[in-house]
C-alpha cells in the first residue's frame, strides 16, 4: 500500500472529541489508524506493514561523533584560526566534546537568534592562508551513551522527535541529541535505555498523525 493511500484511509475516520479515527471499509470496520491526544498514534497491524513500521528496545553503546564543517582562515601563521558557522546542535557537541582535529577556542552565540548558527573560532595544526576555505570533518572518540539509530529521529518544525511504544499506541516524544557518528545518534533527555521505539517510516507516521489531527474531513 503506498502512503498516500495509506494517508487518505487516515482521512475516512470522523473526528469527535480528542479522538481521531480512520475505519477500513469491510465487516469488521477495524480502525486502521486512530489517534488520541497524551496516549499516541494507533495502527492495524495491515498499516503498520504497509508503513514499514519496525521498532527496536534502546540501548546504549559506544559513540563518537564526525561532523563536517567549512572553515574560512582568518589568521595565518603560528596559530593558525579560522571561523566557521554551525549549528546549536554541532556546537554543543564540539563545545562538550573537543574534537582530534582543531581547537575551539572560542564559541559566539551572538546571532543565534537571528540565524539559528553558532559562530566558531578554530585553531587549526597546519598552516593555511588568510581567506582560504577548508572543509574539515572533526571526529570524537567514543563514549558509552543511550543512543539509537539516525533513522529514528524525527525532525520538524516543532522540534525533534522519535515515536515511543507507548502499550499499544506510538507516542511521538520530544528528545534532546547529543553526539553523532552518522548512523547512531545519542539521546540525551527524553527516553531511557529499555524503552522501545520506532526506528523506520517515521515520517510516514508523522504524516499519517497530521492527517489524522488536522486533516479533517472525509478523503477517498
Amino acid at each position: 500500500m503506498c502512503i498516500a493511500l495509506v494517508l487518505a484511509l487516515a482521512g475516512c475516520g470522523e473526528r469527535g472529541g480528542q479522538e481521531h479515527a480512520h475505519d477500513e471499509h469491510g465487516g469488521a470496520q477495524a480502525a486502521a489508524a486512530t489517534f488520541k491526544e497524551g496516549q499516541g498514534l494507533r495502527l492495524s497491524p495491515e498499516t503498520t506493514r504497509a508503513l514499514g513500521v519496525v521498532t527496536e528496545e534502546i540501548t546504549t553503546r559506544p559513540i563518537g561523533y564526525r561532523l563536517p564543517v567549512h572553515a574560512t582562515v582568518f589568521q595565518a601563521g603560528t596559530p593558525t584560526r579560522a571561523s566557521a558557522l554551525v549549528t546549536t546542535e554541532k556546537a554543543a557537541t564540539l563545545a562538550q566534546h573537543p574534537p582530534r582535529e582543531a581547537r575551539v577556542v572560542r564559541v559566539d552565540r551572538t546571532h543565534v537568534a537571528a540565524s539559528g548558527q553558532v559562530e566558531l573560532t578554530l585553531e587549526l595544526p597546519e598552516p593555511a592562508a588568510i581567506g582560504a576555505t577548508l572543509r574539515l570533518t572533526l571526529s570524537g572518540s567514543a563514549q558509552e551513551a543511550v543512543a539509537v539509530p539516525a533513522s529514528a529521529i524525527l525532525r520538524s518544525a516543532g522540534g525533534t522527535f522519535l515515536y515511543v511504544v507507548n502499550g499499544d499506541a506510538l507516542l511521538r516524544t520530544p528528545v534532546t541529541l547529543g553526539l553523532s557518528d552518522g548512523m547512531y545518534q545519542e539521546i540525551t533527555d527524553g527516553i531511557y535505555e529499555g524503552d522501545e521505539v520506532v526506528v523506520s517510516a517515521v515520517e510516514q507516521l508523522w504524516l499519517t498523525e497530521l492527517r489524522l489531527t488536522k486533516g479533517g474531513g472525509h478523503s477517498h
